[in-house]
């Protein structure tokens, strides 16, 4: 089994993007043999008041409710995200997904640290993107710096009950925040921007394959890629187990 713990689906904002609506995507997944996958709303990203973009991803993953596992947009420096929250809530989100590089806060201020006591109430998974895509290929009116990976500790360490996946984090990023990943039960890396052959293989050197998420950031980038990190990496086949599903599943389970 597979679970793909980051992609989105939705409008892109800067260009067309192929798979992005929920029945094309589901296609994606059938063709490349993954069951299940955590996603999030492109356009959310853009939006000043996130919660339509929640209504939109509610309501397409009802189409697929086996096979997509919606997270909320939650942008906790604006005014009644609490409620945003709570709407989130009552429509069967189970995580939230934060940007603040978009959203223009920083991982140490007060506002995330009432959004992670929020999630530790509710028992909700976090996911935090360290990018969207390459700063180089940003829009020269939309350049959005990649978030400081230095500031994770900072919001781990006052919630070590809440699990949190560090998205679309870099070879290097993940080298400079390795202790701490090791050190905390609750933070989690995924796969689809580790660069360099046998790339998988080398982070369970840093890390351990039991704080390794498969994700592949798909449609943006080819789910065909990460599931082609898996492959060439020599890992044990207990190891690519819990890469793929086991830590996933076992961080759901913590909600049930």
């Amino acid at each position: 089994m597979t679970i793909d713990c980051n992609a989105h689906i939705g409008y892109w904002p800067f260009r067309a993007l192929k798979n992005a609506q929920p029945d094309e995507f589901v296609s994606l997944m059938d063709r490349c043999g993954v069951a299940q996958a955590c996603v999030g709303v492109f356009q959310g990203l853009l939006y000043g008041d996130v919660r339509p973009a929640n209504d939109w991803l509610a309501e397409a993953c009802q189409r697929h409710p086996d096979r997509l596992i919606p997270q909320a947009i939650v942008n906790p420096s604006f005014p009644g995200w609490e409620q945003d929250l709570d709407e989130a809530l009552q429509m069967g989100f189970t995580g939230v997904r934060l940007y603040p590089n978009y959203h223009c806060y920083e991982l140490g201020d007060a506002c995330a640290a009432e959004l992670m006591a929020a999630a530790a109430e509710h028992s909700l998974l976090v996911g935090v993107h360290i990018r969207m895509y390459d700063e180089r290929l940003h829009h020269p009116r939309c350049m959005v710096p990649a978030l400081n990976v230095t500031q994770v500790a900072e919001l781990v360490d006052g919630q070590p009950g809440v699990p949190v996946v560090l998205c679309n984090i870099k070879t290097a990023e993940i080298t400079a925040v390795a202790d701490t990943v090791k050190q905390a039960a609750n933070l989690y890396v995924e796969i689809s921007n580790l660069e360099g052959t046998g790339g998988v293989g080398k982070l369970i050197g840093q890390v351990g394959a039991g704080s390794i998420l498969f994700g592949t950031h798909a449609p943006y980038q080819y789910m065909d890629a990460a599931l082609l990190k898996m492959r060439e990496s020599e890992i044990s086949e207990e190891d690519a187990a819990a890469i793929f599903s086991l830590n996933a599943q076992r961080i759901m389970a913590r909600r049930a």
